[in-house]
């Protein structure tokens, strides 16, 4: 991760593939949005790439998570609550 805002990142999306995930990710940096993604280490060490253990946690910098967030609700990424 690169660091910005301190090294402060946050989880703004839970994909259950990593091709979700870097679908979420253009879309994050498209915005001019640096991130992250965190892979789930037990389903990497089982050599599981689908399903639960599978799960990538897209991260952005927390200052910027708002915006972030709104992003993916705009594109139906995620659920309004």
């Amino acid at each position: 991760m690169r660091n910005h805002d301190n090294g402060a990142w946050t989880a703004v999306f839970e994909a259950a593939t990593y091709e979700e995930a870097t679908v979420v990710k253009g879309m994050l940096e498209a915005a001019k949005i640096p991130v992250a993604l965190d892979r789930d280490s037990v389903g990497d060490g089982l050599g599981i790439t689908d399903g639960l253990l599978s799960e990538v946690v897209v991260k952005v910098p927390k200052s910027l998570a708002g915006k972030a967030v709104q992003l993916l609700q705009a594109k139906q990424m995620l659920r309004s609550e």
